[in-house]
């Protein structure tokens, strides 16, 4: 049997019986500040499979829901339930000590080699998870040569565009190759263009919320552009454009600003913000580089106005919060995030799934003149409600 003897880092004493012990307790109070999405993540039903999913439904778009007094009843089909998914990555962290080693008088504390470097493997494996948090793009399921990878917050945070034409002449935007765009009279987008020299029609505007009405001819493929949801419920003005536009454009259906290689403003987190806010969202978590960081208190402290004498204010070069016309934000730096993005969190709605708890493997045979130890656990990434959260992408390193 090995025991675990009490440490700084908070692991548990616990003797070992056979089974396998759960460990998630240790790995996410380790170190909060290196395994920030690991220790405050909430936690869904553990999954029952290496692929798992979850169904969302949203609520269709508000509507001028007017009948005559005598009416026949006329239905239509239901149905918006969208199904997502994500599979479990399977995390092992293992080593072996000499005995040779672990007898060898030390200088350190704990003298015993293998409890310390069993400890440091816990720590070591806390940070793999939130590496696959923070990085993992892909959600890909394993088999027998190729191990399963989860889709970290970069898969479900990217660009949701559909590809479009405008056709200046009736105002109608439409779906390259038949693509359905999967709206519904009264919902908003944003434009964007996805290719170098691209530009939007005259009279539009990237960044900017406008209102679709589908096309009474091709619902699911074509539809209008409104200022204002009455413009586009009650079939009012359409927004005119007078050319077509140039090269590769597309809409954005989710809360993604992509600032194109420069760096990010203010107006960036404000226009991020307001996304999520007509969504039904309220980040209040901006997760980024600690040199995004070093921005972000630049620019609040830059945009803070000033309204008191100067001996009642001492303005403070080092900033974590900024109210934004969409709520309060706060910054927070992160040793692993890339300059390139900064993700705005609505932190109910991202979970932790665990198919196996993190665990040290008991019952190891000894095979030679040293002992071994193996940690693993098998876990996912949840992110129920996406469009509650906001990224900026492409910033400028």
């Amino acid at each position: 049997m090995a025991k675990l003897t009490k440490s700084s880092s908070q692991s548990v004493t616990y003797e070992a019986t056979g089974n396998a012990e759960d460990f998630s307790d240790i790995i996410t109070n380790i170190d909060p500040d290196l395994t920030y999405f690991l220790s405050n993540f909430g936690e869904a039903d553990d999954a029952t499979s290496l692929k798992f999913g979850w169904f969302t439904e949203g609520l269709n778009p508000p509507k001028q829901n007017a009948h005559v007094e005598m009416t026949d009843y006329v239905t239509v089909k239901v149905g918006s339930v969208e199904g997502r998914e994500n599979t479990c990555q399977h995390f092992i962290n293992t080593g072996k000590v000499s005995d040779a080693e672990r007898k060898v008088k030390k200088l350190y504390k704990p003298e015993d080699e293998f409890s310390r470097q069993r400890t440091k493997a816990f720590t070591e494996h806390a940070r793999d998870i939130e590496y696959a948090l923070v990085n993992g793009d892909v959600s890909r399921l394993g088999t027998e040569t190729v191990p399963a990878l989860t889709g970290g917050i970069p898969y479900f945070m990217t660009t949701e565009k559909v590809n479009v034409t405008f056709a200046q002449a009736t105002g109608i935007v439409t779906t390259v190759s038949a693509a359905l765009h999967r709206l519904k009279t009264g919902d908003f987008i944003y434009l964007g263009t996805g290719s170098s020299g691209a530009a939007l029609p005259t009279g539009l505007s990237a960044g900017v919320l406008y209102y679709i009405r589908q096309d009474a001819t091709n619902p699911d493929t074509a539809f209008k552009l409104y200022d204002t949801m009455k413009a586009a419920v009650e079939d009012g003005t359409a927004v005119a454009f007078t050319t077509a536009g140039t090269g590769t454009l597309h809409i954005v259906k989710n809360n993604i600003v992509d600032v194109g290689g420069n760096d990010y403003t203010i107006d960036d987190i404000n226009n991020v913000m307001q996304m999520c806010y007509n969504r039904g969202g309220n980040p209040t978590e901006a997760i980024m580089s600690g040199n995004k960081k070093k921005r972000f208190s630049s620019i609040a402290v830059a945009n803070a106005t000033t309204t008191r004498k100067q001996a009642e204010e001492k303005m403070k070069n080092v900033v974590s919060t900024m109210e934004t016309d969409f709520g309060v934000i706060n910054a927070k730096s992160h040793r692993m995030y890339p300059d390139n993005r900064i993700d705005l969190f609505d932190m109910d709605y991202w979970d932790l799934k665990w198919f196996d708890r993190t665990h040290e493997v008991s019952g190891l045979a000894k095979k030679g003149s040293y002992e071994e130890f193996v940690i693993e656990a098998w876990i996912g990434l949840q992110g129920t409600q996406p469009k509650a959260s906001g990224s900026i992408l492409s910033i400028k390193r």
